[in-house]
C-alpha cells in the first residue's frame, strides 16, 4: 500500500552570512584563515533534486547505496528494536531521494514495518514510490522539510537520513526535530559525507559539511542521545569511504 500527500513545504529560508557551511580553514602563525559558502535555501535545494531526480536511480545503482547502508544497519542493532516493536513498528526516512535506505533496512528485518518518507523534491518522491512499490515495501510519502516534520510527538520507532543533514548550516536543528517525533527507546540513524576526495567534490557542488566522526558524535550527545555508535560507509564506483553512519537511541 502506498500513499503520496504534498502539504506544501515550510517558507523558504533564505541563508545569511550566519548560516555559511565551512569549507576548508588554515592557520597561518596568529592567522586563521577560513573559506565558508552559504548553502542551498529549502527551495533551492528541492529544485537541484527536481532536476537530478530523472538520473537518481542511475547513480544509487553505481554507487551500490542499498548495499552500503545495509552493513551499518546490522551493526546498529535497528533491526532488533524494530523487532521488539513487531508489525506495528513505524519508520520515518527524511530525504527519502529514490528510497535507497529504506530498502536497505527493510531487506534486514524479519517481520514488515510501515515506512514514511518526506523529501522537499516532489519529484524525488515519485522516485521513490516508484522504486519502494516495487521492492514491496508499506510505505507513505509526504513532501515535506525535515526543520519541520508534519508529525506528531514520539509518533516514529526509528527515524533516519541518508545525506540530509550536511546540507544544513545547523544540523542540530534537524536532529531535534528528527527527536522530537521519536518515540523514548527509538532510534536514530544518519549516514553522512565524510573528509575524503570524493566528498569534497560533493561539498563543492552541493554546499554540504564534510562531517568528521568526532563532529557527528558530538552532534548525538549534544542532543542528549544515548549509546552512539558509527561506522564508516564503503560506496561502490570508486567512491571508497566516502561516508560514516551514525546512530544512537532515544533515552527511555
Amino acid at each position: 500500500m502506498t500513499q503520496l500527500e504534498n502539504k506544501g513545504l515550510s517558507p523558504s529560508h533564505t541563508p545569511s552570512m550566519e548560516d555559511a557551511i565551512l569549507m576548508a580553514s588554515r592557520r597561518i602563525g596568529s592567522w586563521e584563515v577560513l573559506v565558508t559558502r552559504r548553502p542551498l535555501s529549502s527551495v533551492d535545494l528541492a529544485n537541484r533534486y527536481d532536476a537530478a531526480s530523472g538520473s537518481w536511480e542511475r547513480m544509487a545503482a553505481r554507487f551500490q547505496l542499498e548495499a552500503a547502508y545495509k552493513e551499518p544497519l546490522l551493526t546498529s542493532h535497528i533491526a532488533t528494536v524494530l523487532g521488539q516493536v513487531g508489525p506495528e513498528a513505524r519508520v520515518l526516512d527524511c530525504g527519502v531521494g529514490s528510497g535507497s535506505l529504506s530498502i536497505a533496512l527493510d531487506s534486514i528485518l524479519t517481520d514488515r514495518v510501515t515506512f514514511h518518507g518526506i523529501d522537499t523534491s516532489a519529484k524525488m518522491l515519485v522516485q521513490a514510490r516508484s522504486k519502494m512499490h516495487v521492492a514491496g515495501l508499506r510505505a507513505h510519502y509526504r513532501q515535506a522539510d525535515v526543520l519541520s516534520l508534519p508529525y506528531d510527538d514520539q509518533f516514529f520507532d526509528v527515524v533516519m537520513a541518508a545525506h540530509v543533514l550536511e546540507h544544513l548550516p545547523d544540523p542540530k536543528h534537524a536532529l531535534r526535530e528528527m527527536i522530537r517525533v521519536l518515540k523514548p527507546g527509538g532510534m536514530v540513524f544518519v549516514c553522512a559525507t565524510r573528509p575524503s576526495l570524493f566528498g569534497t567534490l560533493i561539498q563543492l557542488k552541493w554546499r554540504t559539511w564534510a562531517v568528521t566522526e568526532k563532529q557527528g558524535v558530538a552532534w548525538l550527545h549534544d542532543c542528549q542521545l544515548a549509546d552512539v555508535g558509527y561506522e564508516p560507509v564503503h560506496l561502490g564506483a570508486c567512491a571508497g569511504v566516502a561516508s560514516t553512519a551514525f546512530w544512537a537511541r532515544r533515552p527511555a
